[in-house]
This record gives C-alpha cells, sequence and structure tokens, in this order.
C-alpha cells in the first residue's frame, strides 16, 4: 500500500473512531505529532481521551 493509502485509509478508520490517534500514527507512518497535523491538514477533529494523552506523553518519555 502506497504512503498517501496508509494515510488515508488510517484517517478514514480514525473519523470512524476504529483507531486511536496513536494506532493512527502508526498505521500512517507517523509520530503522533505529525498526525494530528495531518488530521489538522484534512480538517478531521482530533478526539483525545485520557488513554490517548497518557499513551502520547508515554511515547514522548521513552522518545527522549
Amino acid at each position: 500500500m502506497a504512503e498517501k493509502d496508509r494515510k488515508m485509509k488510517s484517517i478514514e478508520l480514525y473519523k470512524q473512531g476504529k483507531v486511536s490517534l496513536g494506532l493512527g500514527a502508526k498505521l500512517s507512518g507517523l509520530s503522533i505529532s505529525e498526525y494530528i497535523d495531518l488530521l489538522k491538514e484534512y480538517k478531521v477533529q482530533i478526539n483525545i481521551d485520557i488513554e490517548d494523552a497518557k499513551k502520547a506523553l508515554e511515547y514522548a518519555r521513552m522518545s527522549l
């Protein structure tokens, strides 16, 4: 699957609530911050719940 196709598929799954922010980023091959930027670019409402926020913080800590 081409890079753009992966990104578009992950956006669609995210919009449908089938994947979390973190999983959507992983499926698209992007970091969470890059994925958030991609969602904003496509005017997709970002739904961050407490679990997503905890995972993002944990991932950021591991990356440092």
